[in-house]
């Protein structure tokens, strides 16, 4: 076999490189990060290694669904991230990007099944419970929204997608003040804090039934603008 550091050939006999000490590198199919430390398992989370050959089938096909992607071909993108869930379906970040491309192609019902598969996966994956709400608020299923996003706030209490979301919900239900106190949350942790005095000025003029300044009258769709740039999120 040929070694990977040096470039030397050696036999099969030997567990690493008599010419330089290296051990033949392997990948972690659940953790796709490369080891040569001669285990056969990853030592971050126990799954059998694999040979260092296959991760370039995986990189190669993920490198094409990127370069699609940037070029807003969701579609072919798509294709690329579908061929490598059919040898390596647990690859948490590929299922996410799956999820992402169907939504952007319009898919609603499949995006949501796969942040579903996702969420099956690692139930803690950042974001897949808000994203799952995302859906129902677009299918007007406010009430599953609303478990989902408890399931992200307990998971992660101060991940901020799931504030922006319960936010629009309390304003489909004219529940001003309670978006008051969503927004307070959100300007202790984020994400920027002269876009949400938008917000803030925003609600605060919902919560005392006041006309808008002349200054302010185009405050929602400024929030709306910024609610689809930072966080995908549609009106």
């Amino acid at each position: 076999m040929k070694c990977n550091t040096c470039g030397n050939k050696y036999s099969d006999e030997f567990d690493f490189c008599p010419f330089c000490g290296a051990y033949p590198k392997k990948f972690c199919p659940k953790c796709f990060k490369e080891i040569n430390d001669g285990g056969d398992v990853c030592s971050d989370c126990g799954t059998e290694l694999l040979p260092f050959e296959g991760f370039k089938k995986y990189h190669d096909l993920k490198e094409n669904a990127l370069e699609y992607l940037d070029k807003d071909n969701f579609k072919k993108s798509t294709e690329y991230f579908e061929r490598i869930l059919e040898d390596w379906p647990q690859v948490e970040e590929v299922n996410f990007l799956l999820a992402e491309n169907y939504a952007f192609l319009g898919e609603i019902d499949k995006s949501l099944r796969q942040y579903e598969r996702l969420a099956e996966i690692n139930p803690r994956y950042m974001g897949v419970y808000s994203r799952i709400a995302k859906i129902y608020i677009e299918k007007e299923e406010i009430e599953k929204a609303k478990e989902y996003l408890q399931k992200e706030h307990d998971a992660y209490p101060f991940e901020n997608e799931h504030y922006i979301y319960s936010m629009h919900i309390c304003f489909l239900e004219d529940d001003f003040e309670k978006a008051n106190r969503i927004l307070d949350r959100l300007f202790a942790i984020g994400p920027n804090e002269d876009e949400l005095l938008i917000f803030k000025i925003n609600n605060d003029l919902n919560l005392k039934l006041v006309e808008y300044d002349p200054e302010l009258a185009d405050l929602n769709e400024r929030v709306k603008a910024y609610l689809e740039k930072n966080f995908n999120y549609s009106f």
